[in-house]
């Protein structure tokens, strides 16, 4: 039986770390609810972990193979905690910090669900581990920069932080609903890391200024040498253009990815109606998210982030929950969804 104290700091903190994924969480039948909550708090503590560049890279690989023995069941949270706690003195008001500081209460929850869920999470929380603590131990560039280099190095990259993901969810939907079809069980795998994929490419798409003002970039070096710009000079006005024809591969790729994602989507049983209302939600508002940022000044310019209204949200909301069953429904919104107002300034392709 689940600890109400435990349960409670779980969603308390879940709210805490990601308002935006707490709702279509929430949504999701009980022990799909208990799980992908478990699984999303365990994500965001190595992600915790991988973000935080003022640790050594000593103690940060020390951390991720605690981490990793905890996740393998060989050694306890708390030992986990007490060196995090230990390493990192914590940050004062940081949610994930707090989060982080506490593990046990995640893991002691995740331990009350039956065979095989528990184990899917950890299984897949570890791959994911295994990989950040790979890029982890990436050097900055002599620009200063920590950038990714080239395109199959951004998707290795997107498997790890959420390809990873992407299987996790799949599993456990496959463990609590019932599919029978072996051909869409086989599109469902076939698909899950695509899910992931495009739903990581439209965050580092949006957030491109703010990652450079933090010395990091997740868009490759080698798009922007082949277009003749160094990758510091990526937000000046005077090489937009150039920067532009540098993350149109990301953008075609991104969209590639969501029309995977959503393919994923209809794949699933209709009459399974809260995992396919958790899917359509992220997806509606990445694909909207991506339509808006395409050829939009936005994307370059620090302090004016690409966002959807919340009128748009509360419409997407609402439109996801009508016609999450109709199929050709969904298909005739999902082709709406990429139709955006024009930009600020769009790029003549």
């Amino acid at each position: 039986m689940i600890d109400s104290g435990d349960w409670a700091f779980c969603k308390e903190r879940l709210v805490g770390v990601s308002r935006t994924f707490s709702v279509p969480i929430g949504m999701l039948r009980e022990r799909l609810e208990v799980a992908v909550t478990c699984g999303y708090l365990l994500c965001r503590i190595v992600d915790t972990v991988e973000d935080d560049r003022t640790l050594p890279a000593r103690e940060r690989n020390a951390l991720f193979d605690l981490w990793l023995a905890v996740l393998a069941g060989y050694e306890p949270a708390r030992a986990f905690e007490d060196r995090f706690v230990a390493i990192t003195g914590l940050k004062a008001g940081s949610e994930e910090y707090r989060l982080a500081a506490q593990a046990h209460r995640v893991f002691d929850v995740l331990e009350t669900l039956p065979h095989p869920l528990p184990g899917i999470v950890t299984r897949w929380v570890a791959e994911m581990s295994r990989g950040m603590a790979i890029y982890a131990n990436r050097v900055p560039g002599d620009d200063g920069l920590w950038a990714l280099i080239d395109l199959p190095d951004l998707e290795r990259y997107c498997y790890f932080v959420a390809g990873t993901v992407g299987h996790l969810l799949t599993d456990l939907f496959l463990a609590e609903v019932r599919v029978d079809e072996p051909e869409v069980v086989a599109a469902l795998r076939r698909e899950a890391e695509e899910f992931g994929l495009g739903l990581q490419l439209v965050n580092i798409l949006k957030d491109v200024t703010d990652d450079l003002e933090r010395d990091w970039s997740f868009l490759p070096r080698s798009l922007f040498e082949e277009q003749g710009l160094a990758l510091a000079d990526a937000l000046q006005p005077d090489h937009r253009d150039r920067a532009w024809h540098a993350v149109l591969p990301v953008f075609d790729r991104a969209e590639q990815a969501l029309q995977g994602a959503f393919r994923y989507t209809l794949a699933l049983p209709a009459e399974a109606t809260d995992v396919r209302l958790f899917c359509l939600l992220p997806l509606w508002m990445a694909a909207r998210t991506l339509a808006v940022a395409r050829g939009n000044d936005r994307v370059f310019k620090p302090g004016a982030p690409v966002r959807i209204s919340r009128d748009e949200v509360a419409a997407i909301v609402q439109e996801s929950a009508r016609l999450c069953h109709d199929d050709d429904a969904l298909r005739r919104c999902f082709a709406r969804l990429w139709d955006a107002p024009p930009a600020p300034r769009a790029l003549a392709r």
